[in-house]
């Protein structure tokens, strides 16, 4: 990005030597993108990020379908939101360790519906859906699948994502906030939700953000090399780190029990007896950044819709993470702040 600060301040779609020049860039970080998911240049849009990704997804689709928006319910708040609007929200539910009830799902696809959400990764308590199924279930009843993967950078691609709507976002992969993408569909046609312009092939109209997308680009390509060395190098720091709090008491571990079934760089934990917002406090206060409630409600203090939705104590659980700028050191560091943090809130209780 640094770099592409010297490039001319051209518009790409211009047929002279500057906008041509900004054109190979940003068609060069597009590539990036598309190799890091697998797939054709031609089937990538940027967009400002997952929430104009979820509105203009599923506008375009709503435009030409009725029935009713499936969604798990652990979508991100965006999506809940932009299926209230759009349409009919179905919400399907999922069991206490977040996965989808298949059987569940069978049924309502079979009433019809416009379109079903379905995120790949959790990005609270970091369960990954059975995605492989839920896309042969959505392909078999002839149902568009839109799938949210901000939170699957450290997952592998697979033949499935060639046929749904994928949701791309920069900064889950270490990259600049402000820019996603969003995956069209073989034989698909995506109606822009912003008009006036032939960007991005005519489905979002507007200047593009060059300089975003070069982040984007960059972070993906090296995500996508790194990936089978840091997914695990992330898992162990996570198993470090859930063993470092559990040496207190009265912590227990949210989520997926089985290894392969969540992501490597995110846990939930439930601490007996401290109230979360006292944790993230106490943890601030040791330099240590944690969080509870809503991954996407970062200026709220609301429960997390996601934990209620598991039948799982909201008021007393707290959300780490780990990533590229994460070591052992740091995560032994981590042992003792938590430590000292749960057993000062404790004695003060």
């Amino acid at each position: 990005m640094a770099e592409a600060l010297n490039l001319p301040t051209a518009d790409p779609g211009r047929n002279h030597e500057e906008g041509r020049l900004v054109r190979a860039h940003l068609e060069h970080a597009r590539s990036q993108v598309a190799e890091a998911v697998g797939l054709q240049n031609s089937r990538i849009a940027f967009t400002s990020g997952l929430a104009e990704g979820a509105r203009t997804v599923l506008s375009s689709i709503m435009q030409r379908s009725t029935g009713a928006i499936l969604l798990s319910a652990i979508e991100r708040e965006t999506f809940h939101a932009t299926a209230e609007v759009l349409g009919e929200p179905k919400i399907l539910s999922i069991d206490a360790e977040g996965f989808l009830d298949l059987e569940a799902l069978s049924a309502a696809l079979e009433q019809s519906p416009a379109a079903l959400c379905c995120q790949w990764a959790n990005q609270e308590v970091g369960t990954i859906q059975p995605i492989e199924e839920i896309a042969a279930l959505a392909a078999k009843h002839d149902v568009p699948l839109i799938v949210d993967a901000s939170a699957a950078g450290r997952l592998e691609p697979a033949e499935w994502m060639t046929t749904a709507w994928i949701l791309l976002s920069s900064e889950g992969l270490g990259g600049p906030a402000g820019i996603g993408a969003i995956t069209v569909p073989q034989g698909h046609i995506l109606r822009p939700l912003l008009l006036g312009g032939a960007q991005e092939r005519g489905r979002r109209a507007s200047l593009e953000a060059t300089l975003l997308a070069l982040g984007f680009g960059a972070a993906a390509e090296e995500n996508a090399l790194e990936r089978p060395r840091e997914a695990p190098r992330l898992a162990a720091l996570t198993n470090n780190l859930v063993e470092a709090a559990m040496t207190v008491g009265g912590v227990t571990r949210i989520g997926p029990h089985h290894h392969g079934e969540r992501l490597p760089d995110v846990v939930c934990l439930e601490v007996e007896g401290v109230s979360s917002e006292a944790i993230v406090v106490g943890l601030d206060r040791r330099g240590v950044a944690s969080h509870s409630g809503a991954a996407c409600a970062s200026e709220t203090f609301e429960p997390s819709p996601v934990l209620l939705a598991m039948g799982l104590d909201v008021e007393h659980s707290v959300r780490l993470s780990v990533s590229w700028k994460n070591d052992e050191t740091e995560v032994a560091d981590f042992g003792q702040r938590f430590t000292a943090t749960v057993d000062e809130l404790r004695a003060l209780r």
